[in-house]
């Protein structure tokens, strides 16, 4: 039935993660700079959807979902123009990278850590991106956007004080250190929703649209490629098609771990996939005084067993050292290996772990 109160609806899209997801869809939009962005996102959607379908309902049912769903995304205004595809990367832009003080890259990688456009991205992708931000000074005074005027640059406060005021409602935040703003402006020449004034000497860091952009799609294309060679090295994933490999490499997050971390945990629900990218793992089991098996590394897979059967995690996961792996949902696991269950289940008693 229908949804009434607030709280009911809070937990439904807690429950189903529906604001990760459509982040995630967009930004996978992004990325691949498609100029059918909502082909791209309702892609990504049918692949976390749990209903198996025959594939002529399919048209039939991304209609209806249109009909229900995107309309609601449309009233938020500009969205539609989230790729404007007249953002074409010129062909004579050279990207331009800044030398910074660890502290500074440190400053910078904490705030992208905490911005919503910024904290989706793969970690390499924010290393990419940190290098090519570069510092600005203001006097006091200075205006440094003005609400209606076209925007390309984001920026991070490093250091000094602004005050953000829109139009007819007065000052409504004052921007110190870690403070961002403008970030609309990297996914689509929106117009200045505020003007941002310095009230004391300011430094700020900025990155412009084109930097970001092109910084994404190569970054995009260059992560395509590896995890493809990668997935290619991955004994476990031969027997699939060459798109179901395109799809998963697609479909692939990037995550880091310190070491003696726990990546899974012994009788957890299992919900994702992970290939170690860098780095070592172990496996243990409580009242087992020995390692359950091998140290996994580069290549290795696990957690495919919990999918594979709705058992709990079998054993835990722990980091030996800073490790990298690349996860993949169990919806697009299982939509993707379904044909590789009978693999895996032959080669389980051999791989008996997570």
């Amino acid at each position: 039935g229908m949804l009434i109160d607030q709280a009911q609806v809070k937990s439904y899209i807690a429950k189903y993660n529906l604001e990760d997801e459509l982040s995630n869809a967009v930004n996978l939009a992004i990325k691949q700079n498609s100029t059918d962005p909502y082909l791209v996102i309702s892609e990504y959607m049918k692949s976390l959807s749990t209903t198996e379908m025959e594939e002529e309902e399919d048209d039939d049912v991304i209609i209806m979902e249109e009909e229900n769903e995107i309309p609601q995304l449309k009233a938020r205004g500009r969205h539609k123009a989230i790729m404007s595809p007249s953002v074409s990367i010129p062909t004579d832009w050279e990207r331009v990278e800044y030398a910074k003080s660890d502290e500074d890259a440190a400053f910078l990688h904490e705030a992208m850590a905490t911005n919503a456009l910024m904290q989706k991205l793969a970690p390499s992708d924010r290393a990419h991106l940190v290098a090519a931000f570069c510092e600005k000074r203001f006097s006091a005074g200075d205006v440094i956007i003005k609400q209606g005027d076209p925007g390309d640059l984001f920026y991070v406060v490093k250091s000094g004080e602004c005050d953000i005021s829109v139009a007819g409602v007065g000052t409504v935040m004052k921007a110190t250190r870690g403070s961002a703003f403008g970030e609309l402006a990297l996914l689509y020449g929106a117009p200045r929703a505020a003007t941002v004034a310095a009230e004391t000497e300011l430094v700020a860091f900025t990155l412009d649209m084109l930097t970001f952009k092109s910084t994404m799609m190569g970054k995009a294309q260059q992560d395509h490629a590896v995890y493809l060679s990668f997935i290619n090295s991955v004994e476990l994933l031969n027997p699939l098609s060459e798109a179901d490999k395109r799809t998963i490499a697609y479909a692939l997050s990037e995550r880091e771990y310190p070491a003696e971390r726990n990546i899974i945990c012994e009788g957890d629900e299992g919900s994702e996939f992970y290939l170690i990218r860098e780095g070592e793992v172990k496996c243990t089991k409580a009242g087992v005084k020995d390692e359950v098996s091998g140290r996994l590394k580069r290549g290795d897979f696990f957690g495919e067993l919990a999918l594979l059967s709705s058992d709990k995690r079998a054993a835990t996961v722990t980091t030996v050292v800073p490790t990298t792996v690349l996860v993949l949902s169990r919806a697009v696991f299982e939509r993707v290996v379904g044909s590789l269950s009978e693999i895996l289940q032959s080669g389980a008693g051999a791989q008996q772990r997570a």
